[in-house]
């Protein structure tokens, strides 16, 4: 029987981190819907109906649907390699995404995984950060005609940004804006916790999500330009569009790195198929009506996003929807994603508690104040998007069912068992980590 090589073996301090890291298996079936909604619906909504625009409808359309069923494979994948790791056959064991790429990969390859997690997680984290500053700064100039900050790069000192018609109010100019420390006031106590404490967060976001889409589709329905009909194509034969489009649309379907981290904390009895695939459903839906209905409301795309148009707008409900929307959407899951990368330090054992909450923060702020200006939100989009997305959420889980499966290769007849005598997670791969 062929073992994949175990190039890094678990220390007794990995084995002690093991133990004591995260949180209680107590996260339930509505819980966990909660949880990976809110972890797929990024800031990236705000980009759907530009990419509606130029790629068109149908294309949008068989976009998402296509990698909302290669996201939940990918996922079947990952909870496959879980269950085979050594011990986890019922999930029992703490077994985060960083000890999957070192139990099944050789020193190069598992390097790589954890280089592309932790670039994920970290330009993931940058994009909430650098939407949600642009939201409370545009919001500050509305108020008091001035968003601040202190100016780095051309001019060095404090800075007044007055520029209404680009993403952010400083244009291209390298500022520290104070938004950057509101959002680390507000979003650090509940980053040192646990993922298992942030649920009730995750409940508040999703449910006043549904409810600003419905409001949005509603102001943008009743605007007297809609539908500004014909504009909006039917699909696009531009490969940029299409790139575009798809590049972006990969930030929605981010199960990867969250989905380890939720198996460790979800009860017993939660089965993984009906939460995951209601998530998935939630997001196609939502992200593509957005998209569609924002197209037809709005004919100029050329700059700005959909949140611009809502600041600009003359109406003071969707003016406030872009200042609620990062604060119940974005602000409850900055926490989540600096849990999920201290948890895969902490398994990796590199860092201890203390220094992989500090660098979960430090770093994806400092990235932040590189991409604020300017195009920079839709530039880490598409980059993180195509990059590391493509790797971490669709490439790393198949490579990792393909070690898992040539480990012990035995899925045949697993799958035969379990048709005979189902588990009680309706979705498990296997029950039977250590069949030859």
């Amino acid at each position: 029987e062929h073992k994949a090589p175990l190039v890094f073996q678990a220390t007794s301090m990995e084995k002690t981190v093991r133990e004591t890291t995260g949180g209680a298996k107590s996260i339930g079936l509505f819980g966990s819907i909660m949880l990976l909604t809110n972890s797929l619906a990024g800031p990236v909504i705000s980009l759907m109906p530009s990419l509606a625009h130029d790629a068109g409808w149908l294309s949008m359309l068989i976009v998402m649907v296509f990698l909302g069923v290669v996201s939940i494979g990918c996922s079947w994948m990952l909870l496959y390699a879980m269950r085979k790791y050594p011990g986890n056959a019922q999930l029992e064991v703490r077994v985060e995404f960083s000890d999957l790429s070192r139990h099944y990969f050789h020193a190069v390859l598992h390097a790589v995984a954890v280089a592309s997690l932790l670039g994920y997680l970290a330009l993931t984290l940058v994009s909430y950060i650098v939407q949600t500053a642009q939201v409370f700064d545009h919001a500050s100039l509305g108020m008091f005609g001035c968003a601040y900050g202190v100016g780095v790069y051309p001019h060095f000192g404090g800075a007044c940004g007055t520029d209404t018609k680009s993403d952010t109010p400083f244009g291209d100019d390298v500022v520290l804006p104070l938004s950057f420390l509101a959002i680390g006031m507000l979003c650090a106590p509940m980053a040192w916790v646990n993922l298992d404490d942030n649920v009730i967060l995750q409940w508040i976001a999703v449910i006043g999500f549904f409810g600003l889409c419905a409001l949005w589709c509603w102001c943008m329905a009743s605007s007297p330009r809609f539908p500004h009909g014909a504009d909006l194509p039917v699909s696009t034969t531009s490969v940029s569009s299409w790139w575009n489009l798809f590049g972006v649309s990969l930030f929605n379907f981010a199960l990867a790195p969250t989905l380890p981290s939720w198996v460790n904390e979800k009860a017993p009895e939660v089965p993984a198929f009906p939460a995951i695939v209601t998530s998935l459903c939630i997001v196609i839906v939502l992200y593509t009506l957005i998209g569609i209905v924002g197209a037809l409301a709005y004919d100029d795309w050329s700059h700005g996003n959909l949140f611009t148009k809502f600041s600009q707008s003359k109406s003071p409900l969707l003016q406030a929807t872009v200042d609620i929307y990062p604060i119940i959407q974005n602000l409850t899951t900055i926490p989540v994603l600096s849990i999920l990368i201290k948890y895969n330090l902490l398994q990796l054992g590199w860092t201890g508690p203390k220094a992989s909450m500090a660098l979960g923060f430090a770093v994806p702020w400092m990235l932040g104040l590189v991409f604020y200006k300017g195009n920079g939100f839709e530039t880490v989009c598409e980059v993180g998007g195509l990059v590391f997305s493509s790797m971490v959420n669709f490439v790393i889980p198949g490579a990792l069912f393909c070690m898992a499966y040539r480990e012990h290769g035995d899925y045949a007849r697993v799958a035969s068992t379990d048709a005979a005598s189902p588990s009680t997670d309706a979705w498990s791969p296997s029950t039977d980590a250590a069949s030859p």
